[in-house]
């Protein structure tokens, strides 16, 4: 075999491979690996959620706080959420203090609606809805970076006003928006951890405008077929014509056949 045929057959085996390995991207194994999470298996959580909001002008802010804790089980009984009588008492306590005074801190009251139905759902299995904001990003390069010792690739995307804001009625009314998003999979493109951020400033009508902010950061668990999103964090900032609000919390997710407590997972 000559030196030119040789030369030919390697240069044809490394075009080979690295048309496979672009084939082989992130963004598709992503894909893939979300497109196989059904999320059927039974599954049984203890979820926490905590948040503290400030707002109202700078000499009269209020501050309001949120924490409860639910139980979950999600299987071919659909799902069910379940308040203890600790819960339960804290809520109609709260709710008699809100009729009596409106400006009344109800941190039980406040944080139901964190550990909606629909909330839990997500979180319980993630891959879908994870799927569907994926569509709505675009999408910019792959890099790999170091991840709790581990060499893994993170996916980098940009976000559209439209994946943030879904009422176009809305739109008209947003002057500058930039939003990122960076999702981190590992070998098998199962995604670890996700990071969005965005800002945006608005305005309607002569007298009103309106700068926002806000960060988010989720991690996952794989867990039989089921991507489960354990944990969530988030920051707020707003200001506008009527004052600022800040506002940070989380949301923790703990499976119960592993008996943690949700103070460990912190």
């Amino acid at each position: 075999m000559t030196s030119a045929i040789k030369l030919l057959l390697t240069t044809t085996s490394i075009l080979m491979f690295t048309s496979f390995q672009l084939l082989a991207d992130g963004l598709s194994d992503l894909k893939a690996a979300l497109g196989s999470l059904q999320g059927n298996s039974p599954i049984s959580a203890t979820v926490e959620s905590s948040f503290t909001q400030k707002r109202g002008k700078p000499k009269k802010l209020k501050t309001n706080t949120g924490l409860i804790q639910v139980d979950l089980t999600d299987d071919h009984h659909g799902l069910q959420l379940t308040f203890n009588d600790a819960v339960i008492t804290k809520l109609e306590d709260e709710s008699k203090q809100k009729e009596l005074d409106e400006e009344a801190n109800t941190p039980t009251l406040n944080a139901v609606d964190n550990v909606g139905v629909a909330e839990m759902k997500r979180m319980l299995s993630a891959a879908p809805s994870l799927l569907r904001f994926i569509n709505k990003a675009t999408f910019i390069n792959e890099e790999t970076i170091n991840y709790q010792q581990q060499q893994l690739r993170q996916l980098n995307f940009q976000l559209p006003l439209e994946a943030i804001i879904e009422n176009k009625d809305i739109h008209e009314y947003v002057d500058e928006f930039t939003g990122s998003y960076q999702v981190i999979i590992n070998s098998n493109g199962i995604p670890l951890e996700t990071k969005l951020e965005f800002q945006g400033s608005g305005s309607a009508y002569i007298f009103f405008t309106m700068e926002l902010s806000q960060s988010n950061q989720n991690n996952f668990k794989l867990i039989d077929d089921r991507l489960v999103n354990v944990k969530k964090i988030y920051q707020f900032n707003r200001s506008s014509t009527w004052g600022k609000t800040h506002s940070n919390g989380y949301t923790i997710l703990v499976v119960n056949p592993n008996k943690f407590t949700v103070a460990a997972t912190n």
